[in-house]
């Protein structure tokens, strides 16, 4: 378990629902936004099609405008220690719902900040100028923000402040390369009343403090009628996490994408509602975290909401042939499988090519590969074409010594024993050493003899030494043959 510590205006007429099958997509055209803001924008289209879907399952009284959405988060931190800059879970989440948003939800604008492009000025654009904006000449629209990556809280519980880190941040908890999440609110505040109905999506670890201390509940409300509500992924003074049997992505999002495929839909009515997909996060999420994690919820309009927002019943759709079936595993690619990218890495590291390797380790090293983590390991502390990194040299073989690799446990005590990178140390060499030698690594019998025989660490003991370089002579280290014969007898 791994934790995260447009087309033009439309007029106000009201819209009427077309027949099946009567509903077509207008082409994909180009913003009107000033150029930067451009390349921003991952489905610009008027496809009009969620009338068609809420026909489908017999809401066509429900009042039905545009649908729009922001997706921001962080995935790449290239000022954390090397084997923390990428957060793999937020790539998944923001490939998934940009696909499920466009494929499943018919959103007509998609806007996507991504790492860098998650930043202040965006944010600011979107939220107070081009969202507003769009949704003010669009009745009975709704308008979703979905952020993931790294965040934290300070303070007291009862009134804590949390932050979104930027992806220029040094560490989880920077205090400079940070969103203050209460400016987020305020940057909300526009677009919230301009829209009909208002989601707010956040996974960050203590998230909760998004919401403060005003005490929020569901009240009865009517799905057309206007609201504005928030789902933080977990308490002020709790982390977010990525469990492996739930999904790539973060717990937060894999439950909220299996909730729309139907299990939220509790009145099996074809929608699911806000009520719905809370009440399926409040039990979905706990049970998948051992209780680690609890979503927090609250009413984020001005004046309090008496409607909120609603998705699709994604099965219920495809059923109906309105929507492709939803199979994530095969639209997200984040390259080929981490083994090949570890034997390219080998055959790199082999050839001499070290800089093709070091590609090839940190990309399977991203995906959890416990020997591309050796191998970088390696590479820091001998110093091949890279610039020679004890301290980066630890943490890859700390972080591979707790899954049991021995040559990192013996590497470890070699960086204690000779003081790289750390404090020299001959008890703490030796305690990697005697993990090491217990799971059969000869290097390390050997240096644990060593460690004996001159009393570095430990009690010098010729005795105890003699019998770590016999072990280690039997499974073949030369030196210390070499050194049985030179002992004294």
């Amino acid at each position: 378990m791994k934790s995260f510590c447009i087309p033009g205006p439309l007029d106000s007429t009201p819209l009427v629902f077309a027949p099946l099958g009567s509903v077509s997509a207008s082409a994909q055209s180009t913003p009107d936004v000033p150029e930067r803001y451009k390349r921003l924008f991952f489905e610009y289209a008027d496809r009009r099609l969620l009338e068609k879907a809420l026909n489908l399952v017999g809401k066509t009284t429900l009042p039905v405008g545009r649908s729009f959405a922001l997706i921001a988060g962080v995935t790449q931190y290239p000022n954390f220690p090397l084997l923390e800059q990428s957060l793999k879970a937020a790539a998944v989440d923001i490939e998934k719902l940009k696909l499920y948003l466009k494929d499943q939800e018919f959103f007509d604008e998609i806007v996507v900040l991504k790492d860098a492009e998650m930043n202040l000025d965006n944010l600011n654009y979107f939220l107070e100028t081009y969202f507003p904006e769009r949704l003010s000449h669009s009745p009975h629209s709704r308008f979703l923000f979905a952020y993931s990556g790294h965040g934290y809280a300070v303070g007291p519980q009862e009134n804590p402040r949390g932050f979104l880190l930027t992806n220029r941040a040094l560490s989880l908890a920077d205090t400079v390369e940070r969103i203050d999440l209460s400016l987020l609110r305020t940057l909300l505040g526009p677009t919230i009343e301009s829209a009909e109905k208002v989601l707010v999506l956040v996974n960050a670890c203590q998230s909760g403090a998004f919401l403060g201390r005003k005490p929020f509940g569901l009240s009865p409300f009517d799905p057309g009628a206007r609201g504005a509500h928030a789902i933080m992924a977990s308490r002020s003074n709790q982390k977010s996490w990525q469990v492996d049997f739930v999904g790539p992505g973060s717990v937060f999002f894999e439950k909220i994408l299996a909730g729309l495929d139907g299990a939220a839909d509790y009145d099996r009515d074809g929608i699911v509602t806000y009520p719905e997909l809370n009440n399926y996060l409040q039990t979905e999420i706990p049970l998948a975290t051992g209780g680690n994690q609890t979503p927090v919820e609250g009413d984020i309009s001005r004046d309090g909401s008496v409607g909120g927002f609603f998705f699709l019943n994604r099965s219920h759709q495809v059923r109906m042939g309105n929507a492709k079936p939803w199979n994530p595993g095969n639209a997200l690619q984040f390259g080929v499988p981490r083994n090949e990218i570890l034997e390219q890495g080998r055959s790199a590291f082999s050839a001499g090519r070290y800089n093709e390797a070091i590609k090839a380790f940190l990309q399977a090293a991203s995906a959890g590969n416990t020997e591309a983590i050796d191998s970088l390991g390696r590479l820091f502390d001998m110093g091949f074409g890279i610039t020679e990194d004890y301290r980066q040299a630890r943490q890859c073989y700390e972080k591979t010594a707790a899954a049991g690799n021995d040559t990192a446990m013996y590497r470890l005590g070699s960086l204690y024993e000779h003081g790289y990178g750390v404090p020299q140390d001959y008890q703490q060499a030796g305690h990697w050493y005697k993990k090491a030698a217990a799971a059969g690594n000869a290097p390390a019998m050997y240096s644990l003899g060593s460690l004996y025989e001159n009393g570095e660490g430990i009690a010098k003991d010729p005795g105890e030494a003699r019998q770590w370089y016999t072990k280690a002579a039997a499974a073949g280290n030369e030196e210390a043959a070499k050194r049985l014969k030179s002992m004294p007898k």
